[in-house]
């Protein structure tokens, strides 16, 4: 069963508290953090679209651009999410309520990432909002650059 990224994403962060405990909080730790980037990156996209519709079209450009470039990475976060998802099941009863209860986690947690970006208020908002093709260029939104460390640790474990 293939899933939405969006439900992969930030739903990460909360089924690490659980398997963090489990494992020493390595594997889970690195995996939420570089799923917290990409999702963060994604409530500013949808952020700005509320907020600053006249920067949607050079908005979506170039995140659809960031989104190719990463989507390999994105793919094999999505892999290693569900994995960890299958994990932490008993069965597949269990899996299946698993995917259900971190969708509802991962909307919850992009509502809330996009209601901080909001809530800095209309100036820095609307700089960030005009700036965000920009940023998507550079080497902070360059999530396997950026995060180079936590992806070395997470592909030490097999899929």
């Amino acid at each position: 069963m293939r899933i939405p990224r969006l439900i992969c994403g930030l739903g990460c962060v909360a089924l690490a508290a659980g398997a963090a405990a489990q494992e020493g909080g390595g594997y889970a730790s690195d995996l939420s953090r570089v799923f917290a980037a990409a999702q963060y990156i994604q409530a500013v996209r949808e952020g700005c679209d509320a907020a600053k519709p006249d920067t949607r079209t050079a908005n979506d450009a170039a995140y659809g651009a960031w989104r190719k470039r990463h989507q390999s990475l994105l793919d094999e976060l999505d892999r290693r999410f569900m994995a960890m998802i299958r994990g932490a099941s008993a069965d597949q009863k269990e899996y299946q309520m698993n995917i259900g209860k971190y969708a509802g986690e991962v909307l919850r947690n992009l509502e809330e990432a996009k209601v901080q970006f909001l809530a800095q208020g209309p100036e820095p908002v609307e700089r960030q909002c005009r700036e965000f093709p920009q940023y998507l260029k550079g080497k902070d939104a360059d999530l396997a650059r950026r995060y180079a460390e936590e992806l070395k640790s997470i592909r030490k474990r097999k899929l």
